[in-house]
């Protein structure tokens, strides 16, 4: 026969209080995310093509904060870029933050991590977003764009590498310039000579150099004696230089000159007949004339001017 047990109402209040803050922590840890259960919230919406793995009750972040969760993910298909509806909540006390610029974008924690859900705040000074409202989705690349990128820079450098190894190919087998210069040794004997004729070529012009600068310091020693000379009036040039009677003799002599050069301009004297007067320049020639006649007749005539007789 079955005994019944009675319960005491005091321990039956005292597990209906546990269990519900149990399935309470437990609706909280599912649903809350970090945020407080009992803070206010505002929902919003938005529209996205691909969840990328998003699930319902990821947190919700505002500028690095977790400030929410997201509440469904519902399939709406209403076009191509708003396959998936997703609803989620933010503080009240941030709603101001969530402006008509505001935009949200998938993230993902950590390379391999969980997915979670990030709110662009927008100006302070433009209209606020009303609850349940549209917030625009900003695209966002994931892991798949960045494998895709990145098998197609695995691609590009191994097409590089293929290049590599058949420029380094042509290199060896001495094909092209850059190939005769490792593989050719005549070159380098080449190079080695001119290196040499070069050092020769360098070493002529530092000689050179070096007498070139020796005759410029004795050119100038010569002319820093001479310029001596000349401060001390030793000599012609420095006589003409510092002694005034040279100059008087000069400009006395220059002066004479030209009185000379005057008279003969007037016609005065020997001179100045010999260059003003026609006459006489006439007389001149024709008694030129006559003495080359004379000699010329007794060249042609000696007897006729000179006897000879030996007895």
């Amino acid at each position: 026969m079955k005994r019944s047990i009675k319960v005491p109402w005091g321990e039956l209040k005292v597990g209906i209080v546990i269990a519900i803050a149990i399935v309470t922590l437990l609706w909280a840890s599912f649903t809350g995310g970090g945020t407080s259960i009992f803070e206010v919230k505002t929902g919003y919406v938005t529209y996205v093509s691909n969840a990328n793995g998003l699930v319902a009750g990821a947190p919700v972040w505002l500028a690095g904060v977790e400030v929410g969760n997201v509440k469904s993910i519902e399939f709406v298909n209403l076009d191509s870029a708003r396959r998936i509806e997703l609803r989620f909540t933010v503080k009240k006390s941030l709603q101001h933050m969530v402006t008509q610029d505001a935009g949200v974008k998938l993230g993902t924690i950590g390379l391999m991590g969980d997915k979670y859900l990030e709110v662009v705040p927008g100006s302070l000074d433009l209209p606020l977003i009303e609850p349940d409202g549209y917030v625009p989705n900003i695209p966002a690349g994931d892991l798949s764009s960045v494998f895709a990128e990145g098998e197609q820079t695995m691609v590009s450098a191994r097409g590089m590498v293929e290049n590599l190894t058949d420029l380094t190919g042509r290199m060896r087998a001495g094909e092209g310039t850059v190939g005769q210069l490792f593989t050719n040794d005549t070159l380098f004997h080449e190079m080695t000579t001119l290196l040499a004729s070069l050092t020769l070529l360098i070493d002529d012009l530092q000689k050179n150099q070096e007498r070139i600068t020796q005759s410029i310091e004795s050119v100038s020693g010569n002319l820093s004696e001479i310029t001596t000379r000349v401060n001390s009036n030793t000599g012609t040039l420095g006589k003409l230089i510092s002694d005034p009677g040279v100059y008087n003799n000069i400009h006395s002599s220059t002066g004479r000159i030209d009185s000379i050069l005057a008279k003969v301009n007037r016609g005065d004297g020997t001179a100045g007949a010999l260059v003003n007067d026609a006459e006489l320049y006439d007389e001149v020639r024709n008694l030129i004339v006559r003495i080359e006649n004379l000699v010329a007749d007794i060249e042609k005539n000696p007897r006729k001017y000179f006897k000879f007789s030996v007895f």
